[in-house]
């Protein structure tokens, strides 16, 4: 296997990376694509859609061994550790800077957690805010990831148990939802939200969630918090973020409002995000 990294100056994720790989004891070759930019730009092109370009440009660094394509710290580890194993759970993140984001532990497979632990703790420790997103499966393992230094959490409800089940392929229990909201709540910028996103109906169409949607988001975990003052974002998903519209145009801010009254039924303190 050929590793070659294609990294930027004082880029801290790709520090990560080389120091990781170096642990491992694996060679790999490097293209700073300000200094040799010839050779960047024609890996840029023959790759363009495998490479994700953020606001801001080419997320680095970029991972070729001749098999696939790893773009971004998270994903890059997560290959390293396991393969193709943890694609279901590490994704590329929409955080730019000093904070990464698309880690999603309650997706985590069985017999994983050690090596989810080992990335998110590589992550932290080399300098970056690690910002995970749960649905309340798995409480006993970001307990452990929030004992890292530096980890911050987003508790996301899509909607009931049927919704969360589509969208993530499980829902939580009850007993979980309630642990991961008092592990959420127990740091001082845990965020727990009602997150529409686009939903697959019977004819294989995308939509919006509805309003009894997030009344179902809201129940669930009122009846898992017993606090109807729980503070409660209502949020939606945007085109700049890793997930995927499906067509969908972004959605209103009138909608969200209608999702705000429809959690207040339950969650008095429910408010858009800012």
């Amino acid at each position: 296997m050929s590793i070659t990294l294609y990294t930027a100056p004082d880029c801290i994720r790709c520090k990560i990376v080389k120091s990781f790989l170096a642990e491992r004891g694996l060679d790999y070759g490097t293209v700073d694509f300000k200094a040799d930019a010839q050779t960047f730009n024609t890996f840029y092109r023959t790759n363009r859609k495998a490479i994700y370009r953020n606001p801001e440009g080419v997320e680095f660094p970029l991972f070729d061994d001749g098999e696939v394509i790893k773009q971004g710290s998270g994903e890059i580890l997560a290959y390293l550790l396991s393969g193709r194993v943890l694609e279901s759970c590490v994704t590329r993140s929409d955080m730019l800077h000093g904070k990464i984001a698309g880690i999603y532990p309650s997706q985590c497979p069985d017999g994983q957690e050690e090596n989810m632990l080992t990335l998110v703790d590589r992550l932290a420790k080399g300098g970056l805010q690690v910002w995970l997103q749960v649905d309340g499966r798995k409480p006993d393992l970001l307990r452990k990831l929030l004992a890292i230094k530096d980890v911050h959490v987003i508790l996301n409800v899509v909607g009931g148990s049927a919704a969360m089940e589509r969208i993530f392929g499980g829902a939580p229990s009850k007993e979980a939802l309630a642990e991961t909201i008092e592990l959420v709540r127990s740091t001082p910028d845990g965020i727990i939200r009602f997150f529409a996103v686009p939903q697959p109906g019977e004819d294989g169409t995308w939509a919006w969630p509805d309003r009894a949607e997030a009344v179902a988001a809201a129940k669930m975990v009122f009846e898992a918090s017993n606090t109807p003052t729980l503070p409660y974002v209502i949020a939606a998903v945007t085109p700049d973020m890793a997930w995927d519209m499906h067509g969908l145009e972004p959605l209103p801010e009138q909608t969200l409002l209608v999702y705000r009254s429809a959690s207040r039924q339950l969650l008095f303190k429910a408010d858009v995000a800012k």
